[in-house]
Parts: structure tokens; C-alpha cells; sequence
């Protein structure tokens, strides 16, 4: 199973449409991280302790956990705030400290940054490397997409779509 966490806080736009390409052409299950009440994570490690993989904190993150475990390839799509991802999608990804290696074994990680600089700026470097480095850490296949999506520029976007769409194509 495919499992597509959009980051975009903004309903409709840009990065909702990637994750809707990806679901179309990969298949899977699209979850909105705006959507959900997730909390920060606190740094307590009782996940890693009694809490054996599960967080301590409840809220809609335990269920994501589980998705998570029972996908084959986790998809990351976020418009890029500030060299970052946006702030709902890193409260995702910290909660998904929760997880012990085993879950991730043999589990795709593809991660794609849309913002409105051009796909060869150092912002889709810096972001590229930062997410190698954690797939890296974890034992899990890497891919990354950087698609530049200027604002307004539908016709532009089209053709984003189109890489979105080879992209995805090989995750299956």
C-alpha cells in the first residue's frame, strides 16, 4: 500500500494536486496532515520504552503510526515554507519518531517539495539531502521530486503535473 501525507495547510492547491496525481498514478491513501489534531512531540521516549512504538500522546498520530506501518511507500508532499516543510507536515514527521526500525525495513520513502522557485534552486538541494540523510538512517529506498509551481501559472503547473505523474509511476 501507498501512503500519501500531504503537508499543505492550504486546501486545493498546488500540493493537494500533487498528492492527488501521486494517488492516481501510485495508488494508495492520501491523509491531509491539516486535517488531523496531531501534538508535538514532546521528547519523552516513551515511545521508545513502555510505550513499544506507540506515542503516549492521543490523537489522531496513533492512527497514522499504524498507516505508516502497514505501508510499502510513504509519500511526502509539502510546499516548501521557508527552506522547510510546512509546520502541520513536521509535526507529522516528528511524531514519526514513535516508530522502531523494524517498521520501516524494507518500506520506500518518496518525498516531494514544490515551491515557487525553480526546481534546480539550493532550497530542493538542502531538502533532498536533509530527507536522504533520515531514509539513509532508517534502511529505506529514497526518491526525491523538486517541482517549481509559480503562483497563478496553471500552464507551468500542467507540465509539473506531468513529472509528478513519472515520478509516481515508478513507485508502484
Amino acid at each position: 500500500m501507498t501512503l500519501i501525507i500531504a503537508g499543505s495547510p492550504r486546501k486545493g492547491r498546488y500540493s493537494d494536486r500533487i498528492a492527488e496525481e501521486v494517488q492516481k498514478e501510485a495508488g494508495g491513501e492520501i491523509i491531509y496532515a491539516r486535517n488531523l489534531d496531531v501534538k508535538p512531540c514532546t521528547a519523552c521516549s516513551w515511545c521508545k520504552g513502555k510505550g513499544d512504538g506507540h506515542c503516549v500522546q492521543q490523537d489522531d498520530m496513533a492512527v497514522v503510526l499504524d498507516k505508516v506501518r502497514q505501508a510499502g511507500t510513504i509519500v511526502l508532499v509539502s510546499p516548501i515554507y521557508w527552506w522547510q516543510v510546512t509546520g502541520t507536515m513536521k509535526l507529522v514527521i516528528d511524531r514519526l519518531y514513535a516508530l522502531n526500525g523494524s517498521d520501516w525495513e524494507g518500506k520506500k520513502l518518496a518525498v516531494i517539495m514544490n515551491g515557487e522557485a525553480e526546481a534546480d534552486d539550493r532550497e530542493y538541494a538542502l531538502l533532498r539531502d536533509q530527507f536522504k540523510e533520515m531514509a539513509d538512517y532508517v534502511n529505506m529506498e529514497y526518491s526525491f521530486l523538486g517541482v517549481g509551481t509559480p503562483e497563478g501559472d496553471e500552464e507551468s503547473f500542467m507540465k509539473v503535473l506531468g513529472k509528478v505523474r513519472d515520478f509516481a509511476l515508478n513507485l508502484r
